[in-house]
């Protein structure tokens, strides 16, 4: 197929979803991801499309707007919105780390419902990933981009603030599953409290998802980096994986390297 008869079907498959993930596109076409990028960058260049992380979509198209089989008359009703903090360029930034340099073909991650740790979900590119969550936003954003070969979400009760299950049901989901990465974040860390947040309700479920997992992955701003609050979800011996951006604070992060935490500072 030439290059202008893809891109003119591209278009159209376009027109009808309003979203199209750079999988789906080069697995459709038969070609690589980087021809499918090049394909898009032209169509941007044009005016016709624009990129996004995972994906094309059209000009107009925001995250969370409706995609193939919605009619006209459905966007009178609400359309779901993510949260701002799953957009952050810092976070995003965190999560094309993680996914291109933590996690492999074939890995079992246990995601926290967090918005920071769900950015790790545009970049995913491994085959035969398996997404075990309890966080609404995150199985959401797994069916946006498809990314994931299988995505599991425990039940319990949905904690509607921070749209994520939690409870003794959604614990009990976990414990019948081993990981080979647990993804976090928490409100802050420190040296001497490790990883914090101010509520106790998240945290034991925090742990168990740990403890489900060959390796624990902390994912923080490094805006958190020194930041402590009122319940402790794990201390520094128990992470085995500090993910934050390069401007944390140069004194905490030789502290936490000194106390044998793996740092990476991510730009």
């Amino acid at each position: 197929m030439l290059q202008i008869e893809r891109q003119n079907h591209i278009l159209q498959w376009l027109h009808q979803k309003g979203f199209l993930s750079t999988i789906e596109v080069a697995n459709h076409f038969t070609v690589s991801k980087m021809t499918v990028w090049r394909d898009i960058r032209q169509l941007e260049d044009q005016g016709l499309a624009k990129r996004i992380h995972g994906g094309v979509a059209l000009p107009e198209w925001e995250l969370g707007s409706p995609v193939e089989g919605q009619t006209q008359t459905f966007n009178t009703q609400p359309v779901y919105h993510f949260p701002e903090s799953v957009q952050d360029p810092r976070n995003l930034t965190l999560g094309r780390y993680v996914a291109s340099e933590i996690i492999n073909h074939g890995d079992d991650l246990i995601l926290e419902g967090g918005s920071t740790v769900s950015t790790v979900i545009p970049f995913l590119t491994g085959k035969e990933i398996t997404i075990i969550t309890n966080g609404l936003n995150t199985i959401t954003l797994a069916q946006v981009y498809e990314t994931a070969e299988t995505v599991l979400c425990c039940g319990g009760v949905l904690n509607q603030p921070n749209t994520i299950f939690i409870g003794p049901q959604a614990e009990n989901f976990f414990h019948a599953y081993r990981a080979d990465h647990a993804l976090i974040s928490a409100y802050g860390l420190t040296v001497r409290d490790g990883l914090t947040d101010p509520s106790p309700i998240y945290d034991s479920m925090k742990r168990v998802m740990c403890r489900s997992a060959r390796q624990r992955i902390a994912m923080l701003d490094s805006k958190k980096i020194g930041r402590s609050a009122l319940s402790k979800v794990m201390a520094i011996s128990e992470i085995d994986i500090l993910v934050t951006n390069e401007d944390a604070d140069p004194e905490i992060i030789k502290q936490l390297i000194k106390c044998g935490l793996d740092v990476r500072l991510v730009k």
